[in-house]
């Protein structure tokens, strides 16, 4: 008697165990041995705790939550990571980035051009013996809006300026400060604009207002006009520019990003389910070899279709490149940052509205000046050259900038200005801009700019008419009635897609694994029950093994 057995083979003959109740009968009729019985359980309770870990991944790390969030975050910011919109941002930013140049020198004595202005008539008077009277003369005669300009700035002057103006306005005009600025709204609305902006403009160029907590990516604080500049340009931008792929991938793509959890889930209850069910079956039951190698064909199925789903729905591209834009875009959607988008973006609308009505003569606020002049003569009894003159004695800064626009009359003046400096200094056109560089840097840097300013202003240059962001103010209201807005809008489903373990690259890779050990497991477990059925022999007796050359065999008793 040999005790728990099923067969020995001697030599090459195969003996079988007349004792055991699981020789040539049982096992003819699908009965399981008890060692084949106990590995079948062992078999398929690791199939129910594989089932019980897709579920417990997909639940216990909020996979569901997390991808309808991410869902909705793809949904709300794919018009921004277009290729047009990645193109619209960057012309958009580079325009802006031009108008800071411009601007930079002239809105504060910090910016250094106003300091030049009476080195530069004074150079011009040394290099051509005239005097600096009769420099600044020349200079106004045959370039009016230039001179007017350059005796404008600092812009903060004219910020200075303008309670003063607005007091003596209501004066002459025996009104109150309140009945100025309402006739200036109601009769002269693009002076208006550019008055009650300028303030703002000035007092916030070198501290924008609302940026005590914001820091570029790399913690450096952003305070000035040009960090803003710096920080939209150099930070904020390429997370749009380098993951427009990324995010086409996510959107477009199929199947939808908060698709997964239910295929997840109903990958792992297929698994957990079947798994538990052939628990059951193989307690109450010693047969069922066929439904044993059904049921490991049915785990082999369910292993294959997420081993499929892996590679068929591009899961190591598609998350992994979700990995990356989350990488690239979390340092954005911080709540310092949130607050201090809005706030330098508020500030941004703030310049480009101060500006938008002198920059061309679209803006209004160019033809408006001769009809103030004359509203005010009109009110007064006084002749429209007394009311200039009394402007511009008591407020010389604001009437000089009043002058000078549209600021496209500048631009326009500024080759024949090279020209006559050129001819006045003996240089060429190449040495006078060398000259202005080396010798009054601020001034340079803004006469550089400002063409490509004015010229660009109603046509954002690397922008299509039909862009949203083909003019300044188009630029500015796409930061701020689409861009900012978003970005608060999604920062909390931002938060729940990437603020769990695990980090979206392991989701494919954990997939992977799974499907390969499950498809490995029920292969071998199928094999295993295959095995079953492959013994001929029948309680009693000998029956020749492969390669006995057909002999017989005594019964064992």
């Amino acid at each position: 008697t040999i005790a728990d057995q099923d067969f020995l083979a001697f030599g090459g003959i195969v003996v079988s165990t007349a004792q055991t109740p699981y020789g040539h009968a049982a096992n003819r009729r699908g009965v399981l041995p008890p060692m084949r019985r106990a590995t079948a359980l062992i078999g398929w309770l690791v199939v129910v705790i594989v089932g019980a870990g897709v579920l417990g991944l997909v639940y216990g790390f909020s996979i569901p939550s997390r991808l309808q969030a991410g869902q909705r975050v793809v949904d709300s910011l794919t018009p921004a990571f277009t290729d047009d919109a990645a193109k619209g941002d960057r012309a958009g930013i580079n325009f802006l980035s031009t108008s800071v140049n411009t601007l930079d020198p002239i809105v504060t004595p910090k910016g250094g051009a106003a300091s030049e202005v009476p080195q530069l008539v004074s150079f011009v008077s040394t290099k051509t013996g005239l005097s600096q009277e009769q420099v600044l003369a020349a200079l106004q005669q045959k370039f009016p809006h230039t001179t007017a300009l350059l005796q404008a700035i600092p812009l903060t002057s004219v910020n200075d300026e303008i309670p003063g103006l607005v007091q003596f306005l209501a004066t002459t005009l025996h009104t109150d400060q309140n009945g100025v600025l309402t006739a200036l709204k109601q009769n002269f609305p693009g002076i208006y604009q550019s008055v009650t902006n300028l303030p703002t403009v000035t007092k916030g160029w070198d501290a924008v207002p609302g940026t005590d907590n914001l820091t570029r990516f790399n913690g450096a604080p952003v305070r000035t006009t040009s960090d803003v500049r710096d920080y939209y340009s150099s930070d904020v931008i390429p997370v749009v520019e380098k993951n427009t792929t990324n995010m086409a991938q996510l959107h477009d793509w199929s199947p939808k990003v908060d698709a997964f959890p239910m295929i997840l889930t109903v990958v792992g209850a297929l698994a957990f389910g079947l798994g538990l069910l052939m628990v059951v079956f193989s307690l109450a039951t010693r047969r069922g070899r066929g439904v044993q190698m059904t049921a490991w064909v049915a785990v082999f199925l369910v292993g294959a279709v997420v081993f499929g789903m892996v590679f068929g729905f591009r899961l190591f591209v598609r998350l992994g490149g979700a990995d990356d834009l989350l990488a690239d875009a979390t340092p954005v959607f911080t709540d310092a940052r949130i607050a201090g988008d809005a706030a330098t973006i508020s500030y941004v609308g703030s310049v480009v509205d101060m500006a938008d009505p002198i920059v061309t003569d679209a803006g209004g606020a160019s033809s408006e000046v001769p009809k103030l002049v004359a509203f005010v003569s009109g009110k007064t009894g006084l002749t429209d050259t007394e009311v200039l003159g009394a402007l511009k004695d008591k407020f010389p800064h604001t009437t000089a900038l009043l002058l000078a626009i549209p600021l496209s009359s500048v631009t326009a003046e500024l080759p024949q200005l090279v020209s006559f400096l050129g001819t006045a200094l003996n240089l060429t056109p190449a040495q006078v801009g060398a000259a202005l560089n080396t010798n009054f840097p601020h001034l340079a840097q803004a006469i550089t700019y400002l063409p490509t300013v004015t010229s660009g202003w109603n046509a954002v240059p690397g922008t299509a008419a039909s862009s949203p962001m083909h003019t300044a103010v188009g630029v500015k209201d796409y930061f701020a009635k689409t861009v900012v807005p978003a970005l608060a809008a999604n920062k909390a489903d931002f938060t729940e897609l990437n603020g769990h373990w695990p980090p979206l690259v392991l989701v494919a890779p954990l997939l992977f694994a799974i499907s390969a050990v499950v498809m490995i497991w029920a292969g071998i477990f199928f094999f295993v029950a295959l095995g079953l059925g492959r013994w001929r022999t029948g309680p009693g007796q000998y029956v020749p093994a492969v390669g006995s050359g057909g002999r017989s065999a005594a019964h064992v008793g």
